[in-house]
């Protein structure tokens, strides 16, 4: 039987986890959250069984639960809290299989470097129009060129409930046009 990557991540971190078992289809171990001592509350050594922590396989993707602190999250999330360096490795291994990025449940090498500060964005790279760019030294700057004209300002209607309501707004709006239409005939003098 194939392990999945995340199996083989377990099993490695298991070597170093307290109390680390594996059941039946899950593995059961101390909880780093709320056991980090490794005592109970009236301070004995925790026992096997007394382990809360839990990672199990759920709809195609790794999880973890503590039945004791409630704590619950994806396992990519619980390698990047709890071992960080080895979370990078997982997420590269990831990437290199192509399971990470949109829609999965494990971001891309890219996202989690440039997340991490280990990788700079690329800056953006502007290339000017040829209306925009700069004279050469000594030419004479072009005029400036009036903005075409645009079309005409949209009103959106408020939601509308019956044919009256509707009518009675479009006759303010045909007004207004109106209005609008005739100041601007007397501005240019028709």
């Amino acid at each position: 039987m194939n392990k999945s990557i995340e199996e083989s991540f377990i099993e490695y971190i298991g070597s170093s986890t307290p109390l680390f078992e594996k059941k039946t289809v899950a593995y059961r171990f101390q909880c780093p959250y709320c056991q980090s001592s490794g005592k109970t509350k009236t301070g004995k050594p925790l026992s096997p069984s007394g382990a809360k922590g839990y990672l199990y396989p759920y709809a195609n993707a790794w999880n973890y639960k503590c039945h004791k602190c409630d704590t619950h999250q994806s396992f990519e999330r619980f390698l990047k809290e709890q071992y960080p360096l080895l979370h990078v490795s997982y997420v590269h291994l990831r990437d290199q299989l192509g399971t990470t990025g949109f829609q999965t449940n494990c971001p891309s090498l890219e996202t989690l470097l440039k997340q991490q500060g280990m990788l700079r964005p690329r800056p953006p790279v502007f290339v000017p129009s040829e209306h925009q760019q700069r004279p050469k030294r000594g030419a004479t700057a072009a005029p400036h060129m009036p903005s075409a004209p645009t079309g005409p300002k949209v009103t959106k209607l408020p939601s509308m409930h019956s044919p009256q309501q509707q009518a009675g707004h479009q006759s303010r709006l045909n007004h207004q046009v109106k209005q609008r239409q005739q100041q601007r005939r007397l501005r240019e003098g028709w």
